[in-house]
């Protein structure tokens, strides 16, 4: 065969396994397959509340038919070697969901032949044992009570098929220095932590692959433990993609990588509009669709005076950090005149705003851009946002700080706030705190991420901070 003809024809099929892999249709419809099988496991298991992992874990649940709760657990922490317990990704919300359904199901997925992803196999598990560890040794500590089998609650469980017993080892020989790097932290309340949590947590694994299970589920009702069920949606295929009966192509893990395939298309609304998306005929016609979907969302937001830039629907736009008076939100909780009945002063992080607010004495506009363009504004930015909130924040107001998505700049600035003003058991310093370090500006975004999960501040914003206080 001429080796020329071959080498076409190799990367023709390498280009269309490509474009099969990024085709929209094949996507979703791999999509819906994974959800129902979510949906299977979760009516085995109707008490517990489904909670996404990342934004590939919200493409599997079907938010117009229940509530959906959501972590972050990185699959970099539990990879070869890098086995962490970060506790800016600490996800201590989930415990308090766990302490009132008794357990929960976190739902996730991976790429390319692999059953369960890292964060699934290692991660959440390191977690769990982290957790069962300090509150062990925070109980002991303190003469309280602690679980019934501390020797059973304290080991570290992994699934021998995914994690040999050479790396379960290594993992294990960590766990105390995790757990005690939570029980060191300032920033998170341990008191609270052993309160939740009465029985300890325990991993539990399902996917595709165990269907067994499903015409015989275990009973957890009755437990010594708290289940943890980490449920991987997608079906292992060896070559990342498979052939369906239904004429598409079934892709691996399709919530995964979006960017490089929905087209601006987000979980939310994928759900509202699902009957339209899977049953138009071809690809060409999905895409035209989602399209069509995706402009009309941003219109809509326009015309609701909202500043352009993307926003996931929320149920709660604001959270309180606990301890103050002081709340983190995206741009919806800033919108008058709701905004004005719920906070007293009001910081926008943002370079546009609600004309309504334009005028109210007790408004501040800090016109910092997203990304790297806003990283110098935000600095120049934290004298006018201390001076702001010195009287409100002695007379105990009410004060919003929000930026788009009460991600990152809004996070930078109630940082700077909280390192100047309070100290570290949460005492307002009017005066502002005179000693600062770096271990007491990450203790303060502790306290910021325990109370606002959605919190997540680029490094660069820290470093902003860090370089204010310590420059």
């Amino acid at each position: 065969m001429n080796k020329g003809l071959f080498e076409n024809e190799y990367h023709a099929g390498a280009n269309q396994i490509r474009k099969d892999h990024k085709n929209i249709l094949n996507r979703l419809r791999s999509i819906q397959e994974d959800a129902d099988f979510v949906k299977e496991i979760s009516s085995l298991f109707p008490r517990l509340p489904l909670v996404a992992n990342e934004r590939c874990g919200s493409w599997y649940i079907d938010p117009t038919e229940r509530q959906v709760y959501s972590v972050y657990f990185k699959s970099t922490d539990g990879h070869m070697g890098q086995w962490d317990f970060n506790l800016r990704r600490g996800n201590l919300h989930l415990l308090d969901i766990i302490n009132k359904y008794q357990g929960c199901i976190i739902v996730d997925s991976t790429r390319r032949g692999k059953r369960i992803p890292d964060s699934l196999s290692k991660t959440v598990p390191i977690w769990c044992c982290a957790i069962n560890r300090a509150i062990i040794k925070y109980r002991s500590k303190h003469n309280l009570p602690s679980f019934l089998d501390q020797e059973k609650a304290s080991r570290f469980h992994s699934l021998p098929s995914v994690v040999s017993r050479s790396e379960h080892a290594q993992i294990e020989e960590k766990m105390d220095g995790f757990s005690q790097k939570l029980l060191d932290s300032n920033g998170i309340n341990m008191e609270s932590i052993s309160k939740l949590i009465i029985k300890p947590l325990r991993p539990l694994w399902f996917t595709p692959q165990s269907s067994f299970f499903i015409n015989d589920p275990p009973d957890y009702s009755d437990t010594p433990f708290w289940p943890v069920i980490c449920l991987s949606a997608s079906q292992a295929v060896e070559s990342g993609c498979q052939a369906r009966p239904g004429g598409y192509l079934y892709v691996q893990g399709s919530g995964d990588d979006q960017e490089a395939w929905c087209h601006g298309l987000t979980p939310k609304l994928f759900w509202q509009h699902a009957q339209k998306l899977l049953n138009v005929g071809t690809s060409t016609e999905c895409e035209k669709m989602t399209h069509h979907l995706v402009n009309q969302a941003k219109q809509a937001s326009k015309n609701n005076e909202d500043d352009g830039e993307e926003e996931e629907i929320e149920e709660k736009p604001y959270d309180i950090i606990q301890g103050t008076s002081i709340a983190i939100g995206s741009r919806k909780s800033g919108k008058p005149p709701l905004c004005w009945k719920n906070f007293d002063f009001i910081i926008n992080c943002t370079q546009t705003h609600y004309q309504a607010n334009t005028d109210h004495p007790n408004y501040l506009q800090l016109p910092i851009a997203e990304g790297k363009k806003g990283q110098q504004k935000l600095l120049e930015c934290i004298p006018d946002a201390l001076k702001f909130v010195k009287k409100p924040l002695s007379a105990q107001n009410r004060i919003l700080i929000h930026c788009a998505k009460g991600q990152d700049r809004s996070v930078g600035i109630a940082l700077a706030i909280l390192v100047y003003y309070f100290d570290i058991n949460m005492n307002f310093i009017p005066k502002g705190v005179s000693c600062i370090d770096k271990k007491i500006i990450h203790d303060h975004l502790l306290k910021i991420i325990s109370s606002r999960p959605k919190a997540s501040p680029t490094r660069a914003t820290l470093k902003k901070v860090n370089t204010y206080f310590m420059s």
